[in-house]
């Protein structure tokens, strides 16, 4: 017994000297990956789909990591999406645009070599965020030979998923205790539609959100819809999930600190 306590000991005491801890900033651009269609452009003799991820866009990152040997180690990482623009429909009259922001955490396994180079891959997780959707109709009709402008903005929220995040990267020396380092990320994941609240209908400069029941301007996403539902005027109307593209390629570059 005293030996198999002396050699774990002595086993605990070897894992804590070649033990580190680390902690890093970055920030980075992802491209849309794994696109699909999003959106529609008209134009007067055709109608074809847009393509598109709403995880394209910029990204800041923070992380801290425990390395429990010179080559394995645990990291979480924490990013901050800020989405470029995405086209829902696009045509003579109309634009309808969503962009996306939100914060997600990413456990992950990193592995790392001694010439600098080093990989990770986990799981991505968003943990609050939401999609902003806008539009402008400067052609809609509101009796015959009548149009006027009309504009609204719809903000989405998502519910629960997850998805797969991976990188391979390289980090340079600085000194002892700093590296610079260099990534290219991949993520791959949908999230699942939640709920929708629209905050702005205003037809001809004038506000008619005031004039709207809860049914018409608010929305829950469900697996299934009931006969039964969307029959109350003062209840959200329900309509069924959907899952919306948000897979990214990306090159990240920040700063590591080791302690």
């Amino acid at each position: 017994m005293k030996k198999v306590l002396l050699l774990s000991l002595t086993v605990f005491i070897a894992t804590s000297l070649s033990a580190q801890f680390y902690a890093g900033f970055g920030v980075g651009y992802g491209m849309g990956a794994s696109k699909r269609a999003n959106g529609i452009e008209i134009t007067d003799n055709s109608t074809k789909n847009i393509y598109g991820s709403y995880g394209e866009g910029i990204n800041a990152n923070l992380k801290l990591g425990f390395m429990f040997s010179e080559n394995i180690g645990f990291e979480l990482g924490t990013s901050y999406l800020i989405g470029s623009a995405q086209t829902k429909e696009k045509s003579e009259y109309v634009l309808e645009e969503a962009k996306t922001s939100g914060l997600r955490l990413a456990p992950q396994l990193v592995v790392k070599l001694d010439n600098g180079l080093y990989s990770r891959f986990g799981m991505i997780i968003p943990v609050m965020g939401k999609t902003i959707v806008t539009s402008s109709d400067d052609h809609y009709q509101v009796a015959p030979a009548v149009f006027v402008k009309k504009e609204s903005t719809v903000e989405a929220t998502g519910s629960f998923s997850m998805g797969f995040i991976g990188a391979i990267g390289y980090a340079y020396a600085l000194s002892d205790n700093m590296d610079l380092f260099a990534e290219v990320e991949y993520i791959g994941m949908s999230i699942k539609s939640g709920t929708a609240t629209l905050t702005q209908l205003d037809i001809n400069g004038e506000d008619q959100l005031a004039n709207m029941k809860t049914i018409q301007k608010e929305y829950e996403f469900v697996d299934e819809v009931m006969d039964t539902d969307n029959t109350n005027v003062n209840e959200p109307g329900k309509s069924l999930k959907q899952k919306a593209p948000f897979s990214s390629l990306g090159l990240n570059i920040g700063i590591v600190m080791k302690f």
